[in-house]
C-alpha cells in the first residue's frame, strides 16, 4: 500500500512539474468595508494591492489557483446630523447616568491593510494564436490588520442625563460635560478575518515564450462581518476630569451605528504568469553516414518464384532512396488538434513499413511537432500524441516496438514561420529519422 501511495505521489510530482505557473499581479479600484447604517452613510476609496500567485493547470483548459495577497484598504464614514448616541457611565462620585453625545458633521477616514490567501478554479480557452479568455471563481480567507481611524466633528455636544434626579447636565466642562468645536482625534479598532466570494476574468497575451500577461476584472465580497460587535459603546469615551481631551472610540462595530460591516473590493487587475513548465530533453538527431550504394526505386521488380525450402536473403542496408522516402518528406497533420492517422498518410506507413521490416538493424525516430495556437505545455502534449499515432500504426505492421524511439518538440523549430496564418498547417507535423545501429 505504500509503494502505491509513492508512486501516486510522485506521479503527481511530475505532472505538476509540467504544467505549473507562476504570477505576480497587481490590482486596484474600490476597496474597503461596505456599512449598513439607518443613521450614517460609508464610501469605499481607491485601494490596491499586490499578490504572488502559482496555478497548477490539470488538464488544457482547467486549473487550480492559491497563493497570497496584499492590500491596502480605506473608506469614510458619516454620521448625519442631528442623532444623538447614548450610552450608561459611571461618573467620578460613582453614580451611573446616561452619557449623549449630539455630533455636528461627524467624519471617520478609515485605513488597513490585509492580507489574504485564495481558491480558486481557473478556466482559460484559446481563441486566437496569442490571446485566450480566463475566468476564476472560488474564495479566499481574509485576514485585516488593525483598522485605523481619524474622527472629525465640527461640534461634539456632550451631556448627561441622571434618569433617578430626572437631570440633564449639559454644560460642566470640568466634569465631562459640554460643547466641543473642531474636534478630531485618532484610534485604532480590531478586524475580524472573514471568508470571501472572489472572481475575475478577463483576456491573456502571450508576450514572450513562457510569459503571458492577464489583463481583466476582479472582485472580492465577505460574507461576515469584519468589525466585532461592541453593543454599549459611544463615538467617544467619557472623562469626568473634563471635556479638553475626549477621546475617539470610532464607529466600527457600534451596533448602535452599524448594523452590518462587509469587505468589498473590485476594480482592474494586471497579472504576469510565467510557466515553469519543463521542456523535453531532445534528443541529439544522429548523423546518418552516405552509404555508397547505386540507387534504386523503392518498389523493386517482382522476385521470381523460389522453392518453398529457401528464405529470402535479408537485406543488410538501405538504399539512399528508400532512405529519403522515409526522412525527407514530413508526415502532415494539418488539421488542428488532429492526432489520428490519416488514409493519406497511411499509404506512405505501408512502404515504409515494407522497407523498416527489409533491415533489422535500423531504428527509427519519431517526432511529433504543432503550430504555436495553444500552450506550449499542451503543444508538447499533442506533439508527442501525433509521434504515439505513427508508431502504432507501424508495430500494427509488423515493426518492432523496440525499434521505435519518440520524442515531442510541440511549437518548437517550426518548419516555417507560423505567420500567416496560412503556414500553421505545415507545422502540424511528425518527422522520421533513421537511426543505424551498431
Amino acid at each position: 500500500m505504500k509503494i502505491k501511495i509513492t508512486l501516486a505521489i510522485l506521479v503527481l510530482f511530475n505532472v505538476t512539474i509540467k504544467a505549473q505557473e507562476f504570477n505576480v499581479k497587481i490590482n486596484g479600484g474600490p476597496s474597503g468595508i461596505l456599512y449598513d447604517s439607518t443613521i450614517g452613510n460609508g464610501k469605499l476609496k481607491f485601494g490596491g494591492g499586490i499578490g504572488l500567485g502559482y496555478t497548477y493547470f490539470f488538464s488544457k483548459n482547467w486549473g487550480i489557483s492559491t497563493g497570497i495577497d496584499v492590500v491596502y484598504n480605506q473608506n469614510t464614514f458619516e454620521l448625519n446630523d442631528g442623532n444623538t448616541i447614548s450610552t450608561y457611565e459611571i461618573d467620578d462620585q460613582t453614580s451611573a447616568f446616561e452619557y449623549r453625545v449630539t455630533p455636528t458633521k461627524y467624519k471617520e477616514e478609515q485605513h488597513f491593510i490585509s492580507a489574504a490567501i485564495p481558491l480558486l478554479l481557473q478556466y482559460r480557452t484559446a481563441f486566437a494564436s496569442q490571446t485566450q479568455w480566463y475566468l476564476g471563481i472560488g474564495g479566499k480567507i481574509l485576514f485585516p490588520g488593525k483598522q485605523t481611524v481619524k474622527a472629525s466633528a465640527s461640534e461634539l455636544q456632550l451631556s448627561g442625563y441622571y434618569p433617578d434626579l430626572n437631570l440633564l447636565i449639559d454644560d460642566l466642562p470640568t466634569h465631562g460635560f459640554g460643547s466641543v468645536s473642531n474636534w478630531q482625534d485618532k484610534t485604532t479598532v480590531n478586524l475580524e478575518p472573514s471568508f470571501l466570494l472572489s472572481a475575475e476574468t478577463g483576456l491573456t497575451f502571450k508576450i514572450k515564450e513562457k510569459t503571458q500577461l492577464y489583463t481583466g476584472v476582479y472582485i472580492d465580497y465577505g460574507l461576515s462581518n469584519l468589525a466585532k460587535d461592541i453593543p454599549d459603546l459611544n463615538i467617544v469615551a467619557y472623562d469626568p476630569n473634563g471635556i479638553d481631551n475626549i477621546q475617539a472610540n470610532g464607529t466600527t462595530g457600534n451596533k448602535k451605528i452599524i448594523q452590518e460591516s462587509r469587505y468589498l473590493s473590485a476594480g482592474i487587475q494586471l497579472k504576469l504568469g510565467f510557466s515553469l513548465a519543463k521542456d523535453k530533453q531532445q534528443p541529439v538527431q544522429p548523423i546518418t553516414e552516405t552509404v555508397a550504394q547505386t540507387e534504386a526505386p523503392v518498389q523493386e521488380a517482382p522476385v521470381s518464384k523460389q522453392k518453398a525450402v529457401e528464405a529470402v536473403p535479408q537485406k543488410t542496408e538501405l538504399t539512399v532512396t528508400e532512405r529519403n522516402y522515409i526522412e525527407k518528406q514530413p508526415l502532415a497533420f494539418e488539421e488542428i488538434g488532429n492526432t489520428s492517422v490519416t488514409p493519406e498518410l497511411s499509404v506512405r506507413l505501408d512502404e515504409i513499413a515494407k522497407i523498416l521490416k527489409s533491415n533489422k538493424d535500423t531504428d527509427l525516430n519519431i517526432t511529433g511537432y504543432t503550430c504555436d495556437i495553444g500552450t506550449e505545455a499542451r503543444n508538447l502534449e499533442i506533439g508527442m500524441q501525433r509521434a504515439q499515432a505513427v508508431a502504432d500504426y507501424l508495430k500494427n505492421k509488423g515493426i518492432e516496438s523496440n525499434r521505435m524511439h519518440l520524442f515531442s518538440k510541440g511549437q518548437n523549430e517550426p518548419l516555417v514561420p507560423n505567420t500567416p496564418a496560412e503556414n500553421k498547417p505545415l507545422n502540424r507535423r511528425v518527422t522520421l529519422v533513421l537511426v543505424d545501429v551498431k
